[in-house]
Protein backbone atom coordinates (compact mmCIF):
# COMPACT_ATOMS: atom_id res chain seq x y z
CA UNK A 1 0.00 0.00 0.00
CA UNK A 2 2.81 2.40 0.92
CA UNK A 3 4.75 1.62 -2.27
CA UNK A 4 1.65 2.35 -4.34
CA UNK A 5 1.18 5.69 -2.58
CA UNK A 6 4.82 6.67 -3.17
CA UNK A 7 4.56 5.69 -6.82
CA UNK A 8 1.43 7.82 -7.21
CA UNK A 9 3.11 10.85 -5.60
CA UNK A 10 6.20 10.50 -7.79
CA UNK A 11 4.03 10.19 -10.87
CA UNK A 12 2.23 13.43 -9.97
CA UNK A 13 5.54 15.18 -9.28
CA UNK A 14 6.85 14.23 -12.71
CA UNK A 15 3.62 15.34 -14.36
CA UNK A 16 3.86 18.73 -12.63
CA UNK A 17 7.47 19.28 -13.72
CA UNK A 18 7.40 22.12 -16.27
CA UNK A 19 8.75 21.42 -19.73
CA UNK A 20 11.87 23.25 -20.81
CA UNK A 21 11.22 25.54 -23.78
CA UNK A 22 14.36 27.68 -23.70
CA UNK A 23 12.49 30.90 -22.89
CA UNK A 24 14.48 33.76 -21.30
CA UNK A 25 12.64 33.43 -17.98
CA UNK A 26 13.70 29.77 -17.60
CA UNK A 27 16.91 28.94 -15.75
CA UNK A 28 18.46 25.90 -17.44
CA UNK A 29 20.69 25.05 -14.47
CA UNK A 30 17.86 25.17 -11.95
CA UNK A 31 15.49 23.29 -14.23
CA UNK A 32 17.99 20.49 -14.78
CA UNK A 33 18.74 20.25 -11.06
CA UNK A 34 15.05 19.95 -10.16
CA UNK A 35 14.46 17.33 -12.85
CA UNK A 36 17.48 15.31 -11.75
CA UNK A 37 16.23 15.35 -8.14
CA UNK A 38 12.84 14.07 -9.28
CA UNK A 39 14.46 11.23 -11.25
CA UNK A 40 16.58 10.34 -8.23
CA UNK A 41 13.55 10.17 -5.92
CA UNK A 42 11.89 7.83 -8.39
CA UNK A 43 14.96 5.55 -8.32
CA UNK A 44 15.31 6.02 -12.04
CA UNK A 45 18.51 4.85 -13.71
CA UNK A 46 20.53 7.12 -16.02
CA UNK A 47 19.52 4.97 -18.99
CA UNK A 48 15.83 5.40 -18.11
CA UNK A 49 16.29 9.15 -17.58
CA UNK A 50 17.95 9.55 -20.97
CA UNK A 51 15.12 7.59 -22.60
CA UNK A 52 12.28 9.76 -21.26
CA UNK A 53 14.01 13.17 -21.27
CA UNK A 54 12.46 14.17 -24.65
CA UNK A 55 9.02 14.21 -22.95
CA UNK A 56 10.24 17.08 -20.75
CA UNK A 57 11.44 19.21 -23.69
CA UNK A 58 9.43 21.32 -26.13
CA UNK A 59 10.10 23.72 -28.97
CA UNK A 60 13.65 24.16 -30.20
CA UNK A 61 15.22 22.32 -27.19
CA UNK A 62 13.33 19.19 -28.23
CA UNK A 63 14.49 19.68 -31.83
CA UNK A 64 18.04 20.16 -30.55
CA UNK A 65 17.85 16.84 -28.66
CA UNK A 66 16.45 14.98 -31.68
CA UNK A 67 19.19 16.34 -33.96
CA UNK A 68 21.99 15.41 -31.54
CA UNK A 69 20.65 12.21 -29.98
CA UNK A 70 23.44 10.17 -31.59
CA UNK A 71 26.11 11.86 -29.47
CA UNK A 72 24.21 11.43 -26.19
CA UNK A 73 25.83 8.16 -25.22
CA UNK A 74 24.93 8.62 -21.54
CA UNK A 75 22.95 10.81 -19.18
CA UNK A 76 26.11 12.59 -18.06
CA UNK A 77 27.00 13.53 -21.64
CA UNK A 78 23.49 14.83 -22.31
CA UNK A 79 23.48 16.84 -19.08
CA UNK A 80 26.83 18.50 -19.84
CA UNK A 81 25.78 19.37 -23.40
CA UNK A 82 22.42 20.70 -22.24
CA UNK A 83 24.00 23.05 -19.68
CA UNK A 84 26.61 24.18 -22.20
CA UNK A 85 23.93 24.99 -24.78
CA UNK A 86 21.15 26.54 -22.69
CA UNK A 87 22.81 27.92 -19.59
CA UNK A 88 22.64 31.71 -19.74
CA UNK A 89 26.00 33.51 -19.65
CA UNK A 90 24.40 36.15 -17.44
CA UNK A 91 22.65 33.73 -15.07
CA UNK A 92 25.43 34.01 -12.50
CA UNK A 93 25.32 37.81 -12.64
CA UNK A 94 21.54 37.82 -12.28
CA UNK A 95 21.78 35.47 -9.30
CA UNK A 96 24.43 37.73 -7.75
CA UNK A 97 22.17 40.77 -8.13
CA UNK A 98 19.26 38.92 -6.54
CA UNK A 99 21.45 37.75 -3.68
CA UNK A 100 22.61 41.29 -2.87
CA UNK A 101 19.07 42.65 -2.82
CA UNK A 102 17.29 39.67 -1.24
CA UNK A 103 15.23 40.73 1.78
CA UNK A 104 13.03 38.55 3.93
CA UNK A 105 9.42 39.59 3.54
CA UNK A 106 7.33 40.46 6.58
CA UNK A 107 5.12 37.37 6.16
CA UNK A 108 7.86 35.06 4.87
CA UNK A 109 8.90 32.10 7.02
CA UNK A 110 12.55 31.86 8.04
CA UNK A 111 12.99 28.51 6.32
CA UNK A 112 11.59 29.84 3.03
CA UNK A 113 13.99 32.78 3.13
CA UNK A 114 16.89 30.48 4.06
CA UNK A 115 16.31 28.04 1.19
CA UNK A 116 16.14 30.80 -1.41
CA UNK A 117 19.33 32.51 -0.18
CA UNK A 118 21.23 29.23 -0.09
CA UNK A 119 20.13 28.46 -3.65
CA UNK A 120 21.36 31.85 -4.85
CA UNK A 121 24.66 31.36 -3.04
CA UNK A 122 25.19 28.09 -4.88
CA UNK A 123 24.38 29.67 -8.24
CA UNK A 124 26.81 32.53 -7.62
CA UNK A 125 29.61 30.37 -6.22
CA UNK A 126 29.26 26.61 -5.73
CA UNK A 127 32.30 26.69 -3.43
CA UNK A 128 31.15 29.63 -1.28
CA UNK A 129 32.28 29.36 2.35
CA UNK A 130 29.89 29.08 5.27
CA UNK A 131 31.04 32.47 6.57
CA UNK A 132 30.04 34.15 3.29
CA UNK A 133 26.70 32.36 3.25
CA UNK A 134 25.96 33.52 6.81
CA UNK A 135 26.83 37.09 5.82
CA UNK A 136 24.27 36.92 3.00
CA UNK A 137 21.69 35.40 5.37
CA UNK A 138 22.23 38.21 7.89
CA UNK A 139 22.00 40.88 5.20
CA UNK A 140 18.35 40.26 4.35
CA UNK A 141 17.03 38.88 7.64
CA UNK A 142 14.11 40.89 9.02
CA UNK A 143 14.90 43.05 12.08
CA UNK A 144 12.57 41.20 14.44
CA UNK A 145 14.81 38.11 14.18
CA UNK A 146 18.24 39.60 13.62
CA UNK A 147 19.06 40.75 17.16
CA UNK A 148 18.64 37.37 18.81
CA UNK A 149 20.26 35.41 15.97
CA UNK A 150 23.22 37.80 15.94
CA UNK A 151 23.57 37.43 19.72
CA UNK A 152 23.95 33.66 19.40
CA UNK A 153 26.60 33.98 16.64
CA UNK A 154 25.88 30.86 14.55
CA UNK A 155 28.95 29.37 12.87
CA UNK A 156 27.17 27.42 10.11
CA UNK A 157 24.15 28.11 7.89
CA UNK A 158 22.32 25.21 9.56
CA UNK A 159 22.80 26.81 12.99
CA UNK A 160 21.63 30.12 11.56
CA UNK A 161 18.39 28.50 10.36
CA UNK A 162 17.78 26.74 13.68
CA UNK A 163 18.23 29.91 15.72
CA UNK A 164 16.12 31.99 13.32
CA UNK A 165 13.27 29.48 13.54
CA UNK A 166 13.42 29.40 17.34
CA UNK A 167 13.17 33.18 17.51
CA UNK A 168 10.39 33.13 14.92
CA UNK A 169 8.38 30.65 17.00
CA UNK A 170 8.85 32.76 20.15
CA UNK A 171 7.68 35.89 18.33
CA UNK A 172 4.62 34.04 17.07
CA UNK A 173 3.83 32.79 20.58
CA UNK A 174 4.17 36.26 22.12
CA UNK A 175 2.07 37.88 19.40
CA UNK A 176 -0.64 35.26 19.82
CA UNK A 177 -0.77 35.78 23.60
CA UNK A 178 -0.86 39.55 23.16
CA UNK A 179 -3.70 39.30 20.65
CA UNK A 180 -5.70 37.05 22.97
CA UNK A 181 -5.20 39.53 25.83
CA UNK A 182 -6.39 42.40 23.64
CA UNK A 183 -9.44 40.41 22.55
CA UNK A 184 -10.30 39.69 26.20
CA UNK A 185 -9.94 43.38 27.12
CA UNK A 186 -12.16 44.41 24.22
CA UNK A 187 -14.83 41.89 25.22
CA UNK A 188 -14.73 43.10 28.83
CA UNK A 189 -15.05 46.73 27.70
CA UNK A 190 -17.97 45.91 25.42
CA UNK A 191 -19.71 44.01 28.23
CA UNK A 192 -19.23 46.95 30.60
CA UNK A 193 -20.58 49.42 28.04
CA UNK A 194 -23.59 47.22 27.35
CA UNK A 195 -24.29 46.94 31.08
CA UNK A 196 -24.17 50.73 31.46
CA UNK A 197 -26.52 51.09 28.51
CA UNK A 198 -29.03 48.64 29.95
CA UNK A 199 -29.00 50.00 33.54
CA UNK A 200 -31.14 53.15 32.90
CA UNK A 201 -33.74 51.01 31.17
CA UNK A 202 -33.91 48.64 34.11
CA UNK A 203 -34.19 51.58 36.52
CA UNK A 204 -36.99 53.15 34.51
CA UNK A 205 -38.89 49.85 34.36
CA UNK A 206 -38.52 49.25 38.08
CA UNK A 207 -39.55 52.82 38.88
CA UNK A 208 -42.62 52.53 36.68
CA UNK A 209 -43.63 49.26 38.29
CA UNK A 210 -43.17 50.65 41.81
CA UNK A 211 -45.14 53.75 40.90
CA UNK A 212 -47.96 51.66 39.46
CA UNK A 213 -48.03 49.65 42.67
CA UNK A 214 -48.26 52.81 44.73
CA UNK A 215 -51.09 54.12 42.56
CA UNK A 216 -53.03 50.90 42.96
CA UNK A 217 -52.73 51.24 46.76
CA UNK A 218 -54.43 54.62 46.69
CA UNK A 219 -51.54 57.05 46.58
CA UNK A 220 -52.01 60.43 44.92
CA UNK A 221 -51.60 60.58 41.16
CA UNK A 222 -49.22 63.50 41.60
CA UNK A 223 -46.73 61.19 43.30
CA UNK A 224 -46.65 58.18 41.04
CA UNK A 225 -45.51 59.46 37.64
CA UNK A 226 -42.56 61.75 36.97
CA UNK A 227 -43.75 61.97 33.38
CA UNK A 228 -46.79 63.99 34.56
CA UNK A 229 -44.52 66.60 36.11
CA UNK A 230 -42.40 66.67 32.95
CA UNK A 231 -45.47 67.24 30.80
CA UNK A 232 -46.58 70.16 32.92
CA UNK A 233 -43.51 72.07 31.77
CA UNK A 234 -43.28 70.85 28.19
CA UNK A 235 -46.74 69.85 27.03
CA UNK A 236 -48.59 72.75 25.43
CA UNK A 237 -51.80 71.27 26.78
CA UNK A 238 -50.55 71.35 30.39
CA UNK A 239 -51.52 73.85 33.09
CA UNK A 240 -48.87 76.31 31.85
CA UNK A 241 -50.97 76.76 28.75
CA UNK A 242 -54.51 76.00 30.06
CA UNK A 243 -57.40 75.80 27.61
CA UNK A 244 -59.75 78.74 27.42
CA UNK A 245 -62.61 76.78 29.01
CA UNK A 246 -60.52 76.10 32.08
CA UNK A 247 -59.69 79.82 32.45
CA UNK A 248 -63.39 80.82 32.18
CA UNK A 249 -64.49 78.29 34.77
CA UNK A 250 -61.78 79.41 37.14
CA UNK A 251 -62.78 83.12 36.74
CA UNK A 252 -66.44 82.40 37.38
CA UNK A 253 -65.65 80.41 40.47
CA UNK A 254 -63.32 83.11 41.73
CA UNK A 255 -65.98 85.81 41.14
CA UNK A 256 -68.72 83.85 42.91
CA UNK A 257 -66.61 83.27 45.98
CA UNK A 258 -66.10 87.04 46.60
CA UNK A 259 -68.73 88.75 48.96
CA UNK A 260 -71.06 91.41 47.49
CA UNK A 261 -70.06 95.00 48.26
CA UNK A 262 -71.85 98.25 47.36
CA UNK A 263 -69.53 100.83 45.86
CA UNK A 264 -71.82 103.71 47.02
CA UNK A 265 -71.99 103.01 50.70
CA UNK A 266 -69.15 100.46 50.83
CA UNK A 267 -71.30 98.05 52.81
CA UNK A 268 -71.43 94.30 52.28
CA UNK A 269 -74.47 92.25 51.34
CA UNK A 270 -75.89 94.27 48.45
CA UNK A 271 -74.95 96.10 45.26
CA UNK A 272 -75.40 99.77 44.27
CA UNK A 273 -78.68 99.12 42.49
CA UNK A 274 -80.29 97.91 45.70
CA UNK A 275 -78.55 100.43 47.95
CA UNK A 276 -81.03 102.13 50.31
CA UNK A 277 -78.62 104.87 51.14
CA UNK A 278 -78.61 105.95 47.52
CA UNK A 279 -82.37 106.17 47.47
CA UNK A 280 -82.30 108.55 50.39
CA UNK A 281 -80.21 111.03 48.41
Amino acid sequence: MAEKTVATLLSKAMEQTPKFSGKPDQDADEWMKNLTDTFRMADMTEAQALKIIPTFLEGHPKQWFTGNSAIFESWSVFKAQFIHTYSSPSSKQLASNRLRTRQQRHDEAAIEYYIDVMKLCKLVDPTMTDASKIDHLYHGLKPSLMKEVFRRAPSTPAEFLEQARQEENLDRLVNTSFQQTNDSDIQATNYSNNSLYRSPQKFATAHYQNSSHMHSKGYSANVYSPRTTYNQFHDPSSSRYPPQTQQSSFSALHYQSRPLRCYLCQKLGHIARDCRSAKNY
